[in-house]
């Protein structure tokens, strides 16, 4: 069985300094100055589901910014924590893709199941209210993270 979709809207980039690295990607794609990043812990949309690698996790302390193409955008992340998937790959990796989002056709639950039974754990996962995502370890099998987004109707 396969993902409902494979349609990516997003690839995610950490790095440790988010103005440096969103300069050089609005350069390249000659998307011009954007809109200052803010400093956020993100408490707002953070559910008590929220969980990281298995444990209930309340914040992920972040200064984010999007760059946009033509069929998607870049989301920068630059972590400001140590206990959540972009710490973790920025130690790893340093400033790199972390991650590329599918977005589901819905429901998130049938497409979780299909990348557990594929072989990848679950690492991450959020419940906004008006969307959710789950982030997959695949990046051994991929080079990067998978992460799978249902935005609801």
């Amino acid at each position: 069985m396969a993902l409902s979709s494979t349609n990516i809207v997003k690839v995610i980039v950490v790095t440790d300094d988010l103005e440096k690295t969103v300069s050089a990607y609005k350069t390249l794609l000659g998307t011009g100055k954007g809109p200052e990043a803010q400093d956020g812990e993100h408490k707002e949309v953070r559910t008590p589901f929220t969980k990281y690698k298995g444990a209930d996790i309340t914040d992920t302390p972040m200064k984010v910014e999007s760059v946009f193409s033509d069929n998607f955008w870049f989301e920068i992340i630059q972590p400001l924590g140590n206990n959540d998937p972009w710490a973790d790959w920025l130690k790893e990796h340093g400033t790199s893709i972390c991650s590329i989002c599918l977005l589901s056709d819905g429901p998130l639950e049938n497409d979780e199941e299909t990348v557990k039974n594929a072989g990848f754990e679950s690492i991450f996962k959020q419940e906004k209210g008006y969307e959710a995502y789950e982030y997959f370890n695949t990046s051994e099998a991929l080079g990067v993270l998978v992460e799978v987004k249902e935005q609801y109707k």
